[in-house]
């Protein structure tokens, strides 16, 4: 009788093994498929088929509501739409379910300076920029930076620009704005040095050719200045900038 009873409850062990086993299978089989459907959605959104993305990161919320990757990127979709408040929720959903998910904190930190709440998204994007792990810490620096920008913050702007290039010197962004700190604090030699810099990493843009003839006219370089016109004019010539040159401050007598 009693080797019937112990036999009994070794079964039922066993199958309560396999039965947990077969749970555990079951939910990897899920979080599979979810993340299929988070890489497909991203890969839509990155291409612009905004439509397909949605469906994809919806199939991926059905099967697990909670997905921090799937909701952030639904949150970064409702906000292209301009859907501002469910953008907040989704974001701050994502981040109750994996706070270390730092594209969640960088694409947050974006989202809150666009809303004009800066030093609120200047913390999530130090949040994101603290994680080892992430390989976009010199955009989060120069984000957040540009948000510091818009208060305007120069001194506290040139701190995360300073950083990004620590981290990536050839960041054209964090290049463009050092140059133009530099030139706006009466500093337009490395002014020059770092728009020279952003030249040899990107293309030639009307914002960055205007300010490259303002710095060389400060330096009183006629040669460089026309060089820089001359591009502006022949490469962007219906831009506002070109109409800008005609009004341009005379450089000071040395």
């Amino acid at each position: 009788m009693n080797a019937r009873i112990v036999f009994s409850a070794a079964v039922l062990l066993l199958a309560g093994c396999a039965s947990s086993a077969d749970r555990e299978a079951d939910q990897d089989k899920l979080n599979k498929l979810a993340d299929t459907h988070v890489q497909l959605g991203s890969s839509y959104f990155q291409r612009g088929q905004l439509d397909v993305a949605k469906q994809e990161l919806d199939k991926a919320l059905k099967l697990m509501p909670d997905h921090s990757q799937a909701n952030n990127i639904m949150a970064v979709l409702h906000w292209r739409f301009k859907e501002h408040d469910k953008a907040e929720q989704l974001f701050r959903k994502a981040l109750a379910s994996d706070e270390k998910n730092a594209s969640a904190q960088h694409n947050y930190g974006a989202f809150l300076c666009d809303r004009g709440k800066i030093t609120e998204g200047v913390r999530h994007f130090d949040s994101a920029a603290a994680n080892p792990l992430y390989p976009y810490t010199g955009e989060v620096n120069l984000n957040a930076g540009i948000c510091l920008m818009k208060k305007p913050a120069p001194a506290a702007a040139e701190k995360y620009f300073r950083e990004a290039l620590l981290v990536n010197p050839k960041l054209p962004g964090a290049l463009y704005q050092m140059a133009k700190i530099s030139l706006d604090s009466g500093q337009a030699l490395p002014a020059r040095g770092f728009i020279e810099r952003y030249f040899q990493s990107v293309e030639d843009t009307p914002e960055s050719l205007l300010l490259a003839v303002k710095i060389e006219r400060i330096l009183q370089n006629k040669n460089a200045e026309a060089s820089y016109a001359l591009r502006l004019r022949g490469k962007f010539p219906t831009s506002p900038e070109v109409a800008q040159l005609r009004v341009l401050p005379a450089p000071r007598k040395k």
